[in-house]
């Protein structure tokens, strides 16, 4: 069987039966657009959200905890959780940013 994620993700945590639904209506709920707010602007990112992700816990798939990310940012937060225990490095600007 095959992982609904890809073979490259670090995913751990199964995603439930139903997550196709579940990604389905977060993606609905934000209107498949990434939801990230810019800090230098306060404005939200302009590009199309490509993936859900889990804000709090990975096994906690409510919908009030899942979020609609364009690729950048979700790589994005998905490295720094990765390397919360190394130093800060500078992170790339947003391909669309000026």
């Amino acid at each position: 069987d095959a992982m609904p994620w890809g073979s490259t993700s670090g995913r751990t945590a199964p995603l439930p039966p139903d997550w196709t639904a579940r990604r389905r209506a977060a993606l609905e709920r934000d209107g498949y657009r990434c939801v990230k707010i810019r800090g230098d602007t306060g404005e939200r990112c302009p590009d199309r959200a490509t993936d859900v992700d889990h804000m709090g816990a990975p096994d906690d798939h409510r919908l009030h905890m899942l979020q609609s990310l364009c690729a950048f940012h979700h790589a994005r937060k998905t490295a720094a959780q990765g390397g919360r225990a190394r130093p800060k490095k500078v992170q790339p600007k947003h391909p669309g940013y000026r």
